[in-house]
């Protein structure tokens, strides 16, 4: 199966799955901010304005705000940037939407990015696009803490992300929970992997980098 084919199947899919969303939503929601919890020294984050068949994030930042600095991405010609969460909201492109733009210089630490699947290296599958690649690809410090997130569980057994495709150290939905042990030089994301290494109800994905 294709890239493209894989991705056009999970879209399908995804739009089946409204009914009880806000119960997803809160699932997943759990799971990130025990992620969270354990990145002491990260204060940056970065989450984004969902499509109606994505996992919803967004409205739990009153949460979130109380411990972190929250960004999302502006598109901005083919990549995005980051700017920092702020009221009002235009409507662009493919239904999403964004704040006014803002010029500002930020670290992310972790980036929250939503997911159409992701292949068995948790290469991520987007909508073909590759805003959040092209943004990853020019990070010139140390790249984030990354976590996917997704409606339903659709990680493939085939592998068919390519180098410049980001890969999640976290992927998670209302029904599974998968962790790609990196070799990493970050001690504190050693030490995240590590403790959800020893966990049973987390998959380890075995592929190889």
């Amino acid at each position: 199966m294709i890239k493209n084919d894989f991705r056009i199947k999970q879209k399908f899919k995804m739009k089946l799955k409204l009914k009880f969303q806000y119960k997803r939503d809160f699932l997943v929601f759990q799971e990130v901010n025990k992620i969270l919890k354990s990145c002491k020294n990260y204060k940056n984050i970065l989450i984004y304005f969902p499509l109606k068949y994505e996992i919803n994030l967004y409205k739990f930042r009153h949460f979130l705000t109380k411990k972190y600095r929250i960004f999302v991405p502006f598109m901005q010609d083919k990549s995005l940037k980051v700017v920092k969460l702020r009221l009002a909201l235009d409507k662009k492109s493919f239904g999403v939407y964004e704040p006014k733009d803002s010029f500002l210089q930020t670290r992310i630490d972790v980036a929250i990015i939503p997911v159409i699947g992701v292949d068995a290296k948790l290469g991520r599958v987007g909508h073909g696009q590759g805003f959040y690649d092209r943004f990853f690809e020019n990070i010139s410090y140390k790249k984030p803490l990354v976590i996917f997130t997704q409606m339903m569980d659709a990680k493939s057994h085939q592998i068919f992300s390519q180098d410049h495709d980001i890969k999640g150290n976290f992927y998670i939905n209302p029904y599974k929970k998968y962790f790609r042990k990196v070799k990493n030089n970050d001690r504190n994301i050693s030490r995240i992997n590590s403790r959800f290494h020893r966990r049973r109800d987390w998959i380890y994905s075995r592929q190889k980098d």
